[in-house]
């Protein structure tokens, strides 16, 4: 059995790595339409606001929220912004699932900022902070906890990761 100090850094090493190909998806999407529905919905100037039970859909992509902010020009999504008591974002039919009170997705980069109680959750395990930020283009996530609070911190749960099992046939021989 391997000390738990190497054993932890190669693991967590493993779940990031996973999270950021799967979240890496997002800038693929960037080029899928996007189809919302929501209570009620204004437009102008560039920005559209989408209130009340807000359902986003872009690819694999889907964002629920209590309010979604899109801000575009020339016809181009800059920035979604979903607010919510937690907004979710799913991707991948819910293989991979983040939330927070504020998701903001810079789609032309990729870039996804969850802000205040931020989770991150993939085949069982979870990343959890005050703040987690995902840039798809360097493939880094970072998360923090609350800097004003101390007792707040960032807390992972690592699965082990299932070992393939023996093949009948060569056991038999």
């Amino acid at each position: 059995m391997r000390a738990p100090d190497t054993l932890f850094p190669k693991t967590c090493v493993a779940l990031l790595a996973v999270v950021v190909l799967l979240l890496a998806r997002p800038a693929l999407a960037a080029q899928a339409p996007i189809n919302i529905s929501a209570d009620r919905a204004t437009y102008e100037g560039g920005t559209g606001i989408y209130e009340g039970n807000v359902v986003l859909v872009q690819g694999a992509l889907s964002i629920r929220a209590d309010r979604l902010i899109i801000d575009e020009q020339n016809r181009e999504v800059n920035r979604i912004l979903a607010l919510g008591k937690p907004s979710i974002l799913t991707q991948n039919d819910g293989t991979v699932r983040a939330q927070a009170n504020s998701i903001e997705y810079f789609v032309k980069n990729g870039q996804v900022i969850l802000t205040d109680q931020a989770i991150i959750e993939q085949q069982g395990s979870e990343i959890r902070g005050n703040r987690i930020v995902y840039d798809s283009e360097k493939q880094t996530v970072l998360a923090e906890s609350d800097k004003n609070d101390g007792s707040e911190r960032v807390n992972m749960t690592l699965q082990p990761q299932k070992k393939p099992e023996p093949d009948s046939d060569a056991q038999a021989n």
